[in-house]
This record gives C-alpha cells, sequence and structure tokens, in this order.
C-alpha cells in the first residue's frame, strides 16, 4: 500500500550538501516504489525553488510558509490561507515605525516583495538584534488576532515571519491524503522545529537528532537522517 513521506526543509532533509544528495537519492529510491514525498516547510515557494533547483530536489507535493499554502506537483494551489488585507496595512504601519525593523517582505502565493497587500500569504520582518525580534514577536502576537507568529535565524539577521491562524503543515498533510486516498497508519513525518509539532504529533512522527527541545517533548523516535528514515519504513 503506497506510503507518504512529509520533511521539514532547513536543518531536517538539508543539514549539509553531503547528506542532502544521501536523502535525495533515497527519496528517489522511495518513489520508484510507487511511494509519495513532500516537502513542509517555512519557506516561501521563492526560497525554497531555489533549492529544489539546485539539488534537483524529487517532490510530489509542497507545504509552504508555515502550513499557509499546498502547492501539486505540477503547482496547482490546492490550498491557500491569506492574511486579511487591513491587518498586512497595520502590520505594514507598524514595520515602518520600527526603527529595529529594517526591511518587511510581503509574500504571495508565487512571488516575494510584492506591493499588493490582498494576496498575502505571509509578512515577513527582518532585524538584526535577537532581543528586538523576540520583541518583535511578542508585540505582534499581543496586538493581533487570526495569526500565527515564527521566529526563524537566518545568516547574520532575524525573521519574525506571520501567517494566518488557520496555517497548519498538518492540516495541509490531511488534503494530499484525501486527495491520494492514503491511511494514516502510512504517512510519516519528520522534522527538527516547533513548526513541526502539528505533523509530528498527529502522524507516525520522527525527529532528527538536531532538533528543538520542544520536539524531543513530543516524540522519542530520532533518526540520524531522512535517508536513514526512509530505511526504515520501505
Amino acid at each position: 500500500m503506497k506510503k507518504i513521506l512529509i520533511s521539514d526543509y532547513d536543518g531536517t532533509f538539508y543539514q549539509n550538501d553531503i547528506d542532502i544528495k544521501k536523502n535525495i537519492d533515497k527519496v528517489n529510491e522511495f518513489r520508484t516504489l510507487g511511494n509519495l514525498f513532500v516537502l513542509a516547510t517555512g519557506r516561501s515557494y521563492v526560497d525554497l525553488k531555489i533549492m529544489i533547483d539546485k539539488y534537483k530536489i524529487p517532490y510530489d507535493y509542497l507545504i509552504l510558509n508555515h502550513g499557509a499554502l499546498l502547492l501539486s506537483k505540477n503547482l496547482e494551489v490546492l490550498n491557500v490561507f491569506i492574511l486579511d488585507k487591513e491587518l498586512v496595512v497595520s502590520v505594514l504601519e507598524y514595520a515602518n515605525n520600527n526603527k529595529d525593523i529594517y526591511d518587511v517582505v510581503l509574500i504571495d502565493v508565487f512571488k516575494k516583495k510584492v506591493t499588493d497587500t490582498s494576496n498575502v500569504v505571509k509578512i515577513m520582518l527582518k532585524l538584526y538584534n535577537y532581543d528586538n525580534a523576540l520583541d518583535v514577536k511578542k508585540y505582534i502576537e499581543e496586538r493581533y488576532a487570526n495569526i500565527k507568529c515564527y521566529y526563524e535565524k537566518e545568516d547574520n539577521h532575524y525573521l519574525v515571519e506571520i501567517v494566518s491562524v488557520n496555517a497548519s503543515k498538518s492540516l495541509m498533510i490531511e488534503k494530499i491524503l484525501v486527495r491520494e486516498k492514503i491511511v494514516k497508519d502510512n504517512v510519516f513525518t519528520i522534522g527538527d522545529g516547533i513548526n513541526d509539532i502539528d505533523m509530528i504529533r498527529k502522524y507516525n512522527g520522527y525527529r532528527v537528532k538536531n532538533a528543538c527541545d520542544e520536539l524531543k517533548s513530543i516524540t522519542s523516535k530520532v533518526v540520524d537522517s531522512v535517508n536513514c528514515l526512509i530505511s526504515e519504513i520501505i
């Protein structure tokens, strides 16, 4: 019976250039057997596509923006949660008046740095200071309803990312399972971060060794890499 593996990208599917090549080889073997592979990430389509093209990563579905967007292999939009326009405008005003935020990026389904506030899937606020980023995250969470807010570190700066409260990797997985007629026992998930908790808890969830403490409390099933997990389940 067909199986499906859903993997986070940063820190999970990609840990280093050697590991990702092994993961890709194993995913190709997994898919050759009639199974499905899904990347589920906080990244936008624009950011993930750079990696997909660079490493030639095979996939059947993409879950993007912390679970706010689901795309098919052919880039058909299967489900998306758009942020309320008034909220986007308000966050923009706040960001433009906060000297600690040096850039604000609006992201829609397929584009980044858009100016249209009516189709925004994710708002990305960029800061240089860790404490300031946490303060901004706290302010956003306390002031605005119907959102989820994530903190990310990227190179020499920090990101505060805002998506719809409905955004969920596990919800998007449900959509895929209905579409593909896959039973829950044949669903496997793996990740390393906070935005992976819901899918790790709901399905056959694994974590990599470098997972965050919150995820360690959710599952005791740990593997070195995605390719190791595939070896266990095929």
